[in-house]
């Protein structure tokens, strides 16, 4: 019974190891290692952004497919002006990537509504392999 009440807390712990952060930070550590950034843009209402962070980010995040881009999650109503700067069209959750262009500033690619983890590895994958060519 005791194992099971530790297993339990462990289990209720934050990740000390994990890869998703605040715009800022994630923005910063894009710049500095030079990786896509990918901002998910979602609010707590929202079912489908809870099932979107809950199940796909965090498998990918436990598989290792989030190594390759600095990643961000920015809640829509505790920061509504980035998030309305990050947005196109008014549907969460939106999974946004930018990538480095060559003319210095940032390529944009976006999926929006609930994503399985295919398609989100495709846009990472997209995103990484354009930062390879650059």
């Amino acid at each position: 019974m005791l194992m099971l009440l530790f297993s339990a807390l462990i289990a209720m712990l934050p990740s000390s190891t994990s890869r998703v952060s605040d715009y800022a930070t994630a923005y910063q550590k894009a710049q500095t290692e030079d990786k896509p950034l990918m901002v998910i843009v979602s609010a707590k209402w929202c079912p489908a952004c809870q099932t979107l962070k809950n199940t796909t980010i965090k498998e990918m995040e436990a598989s290792g497919e989030l190594d390759e881009v600095s990643v961000a999650v920015v809640d829509h109503d505790a920061d509504p002006k980035l998030a309305g700067e990050l947005m196109r069209g008014g549907s969460i959750p939106q999974i946004i990537v930018f990538t480095k262009a060559n003319s210095g500033g940032w390529k944009r690619s976006q999926l929006t509504g609930f994503q399985s983890r295919g398609p989100v590895r495709n846009l990472i994958r997209s995103a990484v392999s354009a930062v390879r060519r650059g």
